[in-house]
């Protein structure tokens, strides 16, 4: 997916879900800029968080997206001390 089909998706989902406010989404390598990106632990990968931040006459027309690591729930128990 494109940086233009991720921004196309959350709209539609929000578009689709209209009491949600927020969303997980995988991913798309470029949606936050050329920043370099962390280092995260084996076993995670990148998501995106998606929220609405202005719903203007109902519509979410704010979104704010946010950088986060995930990992697979079978993955988790690996990870415990």
């Amino acid at each position: 997916m494109t940086v233009d089909q991720a921004v196309e998706a959350d709209r539609a989902y929000f578009d689709a879900h209209p009491d949600e406010n927020e969303y997980i989404r995988e991913f798309v390598p470029g949606e936050f800029g050329a920043s370099e990106l962390p280092e995260i632990p084996d076993g995670f990968r990148f998501a995106t968080h998606v929220s609405v931040k202005l719903r203007v006459a109902g519509e979410p027309v704010g979104r704010y997206r946010r950088l986060m690591a995930v990992c697979d729930d079978s993955d988790a128990a690996s990870l415990e001390p």
